[in-house]
């Protein structure tokens, strides 16, 4: 197996790395603990419905069965249970989403009961269209990335972050995986990538179960929450802002935000791209050059699947699927 390099230790970059090394690869990784990571503070919540459409998102199975796999492989060789079902109540916004809901109970197996206004407001929620409660997922990626740095350094694994290592021509196989911090990038800076930065704040309150109606509010710590997230294409690197937190304050109005005391405010910067899909692939000049990017807001949902969908490419040269493949950006790139 020839050596890899992967450079970033966000999330994707941490479950490649971990998936490289069950393969056998001899895998060294790199980090430079980048302020506003993305993954720094992520909830960490996969979802079978986003978006005011409730869609669900695509190979939305296929992405829980690799995660299941994966984590519950971590979780018996770490005695630490890092990803959780989590129960979660969808509170509409809208007339159209409690129709949409009545469809999605038939057809999909995380579409569960129907809450009307009154159950919800037994719970201490207001909803005039009432909600619905899906079987969603939850990855504590602060505690996985904490695993994963100590397992890669106790294996020799974790170096120290130097662009000199970085060679085009070498046979050392370099993956990039380093977040929003890919437009820095001298080899894969021409993509279009679309980061994004988000808010989310940490509050203490009174009960109440993991509950969305697009901004969430989901259990931490005993009767602690997080609860997020904006999005903002401007000024990313501005930190936590009063509009942010009033945006989401204001967004979390189906519970009484005024017996909630903040306690945190984050920020993070997601690595979007354009189409909102990852880029992955090779690079069109140096066949060393790999990217793993681009996940925003996806990434605790998808970044396993196509983890395994790299190592099928990089490994038996089988082809990445068209929407994440490099290959659809080739006309970006002009070589100097």
């Amino acid at each position: 197996m020839k050596s890899v390099l992967v450079v970033g230790h966000g999330l994707a970059g941490a479950i490649l790395a971990q998936s490289l090394l069950q393969k056998g690869f001899h895998v060294q990784c790199m980090d430079a603990d980048i302020q506003y990571s993305a993954s720094s503070i992520a909830a960490g919540l996969i979802n079978p419905f986003i978006g005011p459409k409730l869609n669900q998102p695509e190979d939305f199975d296929q992405c829980i069965q690799a995660n299941l796999s994966f984590f519950k492989k971590w979780e018996r060789e770490t005695g630490e249970k890092l990803f959780n079902d989590q129960p979660l109540i969808r509170v509409f916004t809208s007339g159209k989403q409690g129709k949409r809901w009545e469809e999605l109970s038939r057809i999909s197996r995380y579409a569960h009961s129907f809450l009307s206004p009154e159950s919800l407001k037994n719970l201490g929620i207001s909803g005039e269209w009432g909600a619905g409660k899906t079987h969603a997922y939850r990855i504590n990626i602060r505690r996985f990335l904490t695993q994963s740095k100590e397992r890669l350094f106790a294996m020799g694994c974790w170096i120290n972050p130097k662009m000199e290592e970085i060679h085009p021509k070498e046979d050392k196989v370099i993956i990039f995986a380093e977040g929003f911090n890919v437009i820095e990038n001298p080899f894969f800076n021409w993509l279009p990538f679309a980061p994004a930065q988000g808010e989310i704040l940490e509050l203490h309150g009174p009960a109440f179960p993991a509950t969305s109606n697009g901004t969430w509010l989901l259990p931490n710590k005993y009767r602690n929450y997080l609860t997020g997230s904006t999005w903002k294409h401007a000024n990313l690197k501005s930190g936590p802002t009063p509009q942010g937190k009033d945006e989401i304050f204001g967004n979390l109005n189906f519970v009484p935000v005024e017996q909630f005391k903040e306690l945190n405010h984050f920020s993070g910067i997601r690595s979007g791209t354009k189409d909102r899909n990852p880029i992955i692939g090779k690079h069109p000049k140096y066949n060393n050059l790999f990217i793993f990017n681009g996940f925003g807001s996806r990434g605790s949902t998808t970044i396993k699947l196509n983890a395994n969908r790299f190592i099928d490419f990089l490994c038996h040269d089988i082809e990445l699927p068209k929407n994440i493949n490099l290959t659809r950006f080739r006309d970006y790139y002009h070589d100097s």
